[in-house]
């Protein structure tokens, strides 16, 4: 199997798109809320719509019938913050589900699916099997107005995490990215790790049917995030190595465009290297399918 140079953020990418596929995402909700849905027809996915560098939308939230709205979101590393974000979230999200906008105004009282927040958690921190995080924890005072709680789950497979076993597909999902963790501890670079995670799962009947259609995918994946912090914190850093101290943030964000269209040039390159569909590279990038045909013949 081929392999590229693999983005650090290869989990988020994987999950999102393991997820999408109906009967997976199903399953994972059942576990989530502890119910037996069956019907995927009655699942509608509501995630919100970002730009590719995009770091302030959502990664799966869906509609099961009129019964529960659910936000999923997929962390390697904790953020506290999680309940302004999904606060953010849910409104854009619950604003989406009202098509009639002149409803807000009239006397009767709309009715919305029960929401809930789910983060699944599969980084290196010793985090508990599951906790609460609430948004009331921000406020400085009373906070009885206004509560939200996110709750986190440790999906780490070396983890005795009853919600892996309650869904199959989550449990499969956990297992791959054991996997690669296990192949970074024994010096494997992570182009080599996923390729090795890719192979085990596939000879041992794991996310095989994901795995089988979009195993060269995988790679293009890994090349979908982004980590804005990140840049900012090397190009800060590089700027204070050369006395730039004067400046700083303006210096900063023309970094960070200069570096977003780089890094995009060098992502659609490496897309079209390994075969990867036009129409993906659009949705994926923003970039018109004639600005990389261009970029294609040069």
């Amino acid at each position: 199997m081929q392999s590229v140079d693999a983005n650090v953020q290869y989990r988020n990418s994987v999950f999102c798109s393991y997820f999408q596929e109906p009967s997976r995402l199903l399953s994972l909700c059942n576990a989530i809320l502890d119910t037996n849905h069956t019907d995927t027809s009655k699942l509608e996915l509501t995630t919100l719509e970002g730009t590719f560098f995009s770091n302030i939308k959502n990664d799966i939230s869906c509609k099961i019938g009129d019964n529960f709205l659910v936000l999923v979101e997929h962390q390697s590393s904790i953020n506290e913050n999680m309940p302004f974000r999904c606060l953010s979230y849910v409104t854009e999200v619950m604003n989406n589900l009202i098509e009639d906008k002149d409803r807000l105004y009239k006397k009767s009282l709309i009715h919305f699916p029960t929401p809930r927040f789910v983060v699944l958690y599969d980084g290196d921190d010793n985090e508990p099997l599951k906790r609460e995080m609430r948004l009331s924890d921000a406020f400085a005072g009373d906070s009885s107005a206004i509560e939200l709680i996110v709750t986190s789950y440790n999906i780490n497979y070396s983890k005795e995490q009853e919600i892996l076993e309650k869904c199959q597909e989550l449990k499969e999902y956990s297992i791959f990215v054991n996997q690669v963790k296990e192949a970074l501890s024994v010096g494997y670079s992570l182009d080599d790790a996923i390729a090795y995670a890719v192979d085990y799962c596939l000879k041992n009947n794991i996310m095989y049917d994901y795995l089988k259609l979009h195993g060269k995918e995988v790679y293009s994946m890994t090349r979908l995030e982004w980590n804005e912090d990140t840049a900012r914190r090397v190009w800060k850093e590089e700027a204070r190595e050369e006395g730039m101290a004067q400046g700083m943030e303006q210096g900063m964000e023309q970094g960070i465009k200069k570096g977003k269209k780089e890094t995009t040039i060098k992502m659609i390159r490496d897309f079209l290297d390994v075969g990867t569909p036009i129409n993906f590279i659009v949705k994926a990038t923003g970039w018109s399918e004639q600005q990389i045909l261009a970029l294609k013949t040069q």
